[in-house]
């Protein structure tokens, strides 16, 4: 369902480290998150329960959505640095049977497993949580999925969203469906028995974007929309893919499509910095001026720092 193809970057292991490491070595960033703790916590939203892991900061938070198949945790690398800047309280979690999250399992219908059960869960964990205010969102591929439909449910709290190579129902054709749903159902019964919520995410496929076709991103709500160089490794496919990501890009004014050259589809890994400096621009942008002012200050101190840091060679000082 997912393009989980990419072109990887040789560089990307060396570029996190200096990411974190910079962050980590300057004072005025780290006074930004001083106060920040970090929770890992089991929320029963009704007979089954979720895993919730949380930065905890000041103001409006900032939810991620996860791809396909990933637990929280897939965002751990670049945590830091946006807690760092902006001071937010930061929400990942893992969606039913995927990390220690558990499955639902009073009732095996499929339907019952569907994409929109799941945001029912996640807006009771998040209200348990005492965080279903207003919020800002990330979703990275099938993550794009579940931001979309958690934004179009609530498009008055949502103030922000960032899409990083996020699936877009365009992309999902009719055609394109049947034939992935087929496949889908030869290889049911093995994906069953080796990990039954994606048993479940995979044959929900054909519903997922059926509701996905009645749920648009709402018109609203502004976003910056990441699109991977690298993806399918089939033309066509690559092509209509970047189409789609185009085309939601210039549907509204308040929208901004970038092309992350040189990254493959989990964005993040092959270019940490754009990921971090579009959500820092998305965040800022529902910030009052004074609280927006604090947080680009951070952010050009990190970015001056990030820039010096990336010449640093091992040759001793001199005057």
């Amino acid at each position: 369902m997912l393009p989980c193809y990419g072109k990887s970057g040789l560089m990307h292991l060396s570029h996190m480290k200096k990411y974190l490491f910079t962050t980590l070595a300057f004072p005025g960033l780290l006074a930004a998150s001083a106060q920040c703790q970090n929770i890992d916590t089991l929320i029963n939203v009704g007979g089954y329960r979720l895993q919730f892991h949380i930065v905890k900061g000041q103001g409006m938070p900032i939810l991620f959505e996860t791809g396909s198949g990933d637990d929280g945790s897939v965002w751990d690398t670049i945590l830091k640095p946006i807690a760092d800047i902006t001071g937010a309280t930061l929400i990942t979690y893992a969606r039913a049977g995927f990390g220690k999250s558990e499955l639902d399992t009073s009732n095996d219908d499929i339907n019952s497993h569907g994409i929109l059960n799941g945001i029912k869960g996640l807006e009771t964990g998040l209200k348990i949580l005492g965080y279903n205010g207003n919020i800002m969102v990330v979703g990275l591929s099938y993550g794009g999925f579940c931001a979309t439909l958690y934004a179009a449910r609530h498009p008055a709290i949502v103030k922000s969203a960032v899409l990083i190579d996020a699936n877009h129902v365009s992309w999902f054709t009719d055609t394109w469906v049947d034939t992935e749903m087929k496949e889908r159902r030869m290889t049911a019964a093995d994906t069953k028995n080796k990990n039954l919520a994606m048993y479940y995410q995979s044959l929900n496929l054909q519903n997922t974007v059926g509701l996905m076709k009645k749920m648009p991103f709402p018109a609203t709500i502004p976003v910056i929309d990441l699109v991977s160089e690298f993806n399918f490794p089939d033309s066509a496919n690559a092509t209509r893919w970047k189409d789609c990501h185009r085309q939601f890009a210039n549907a509204e004014p308040n929208r901004q499509g970038i092309t992350a050259y040189g990254c493959g589809h989990i964005i993040f890994r092959d270019n940490a910095f754009l990921v971090i400096s579009a959500i820092v621009k998305a965040y800022t942008g529902t910030q009052a001026t004074k609280q927006g002012n604090e947080i680009m200050k951070r952010f050009l101190s990190y970015s001056v720092l990030l820039a010096n840091d990336g010449k640093k060679r091992d040759v001793p000082y001199r005057q």
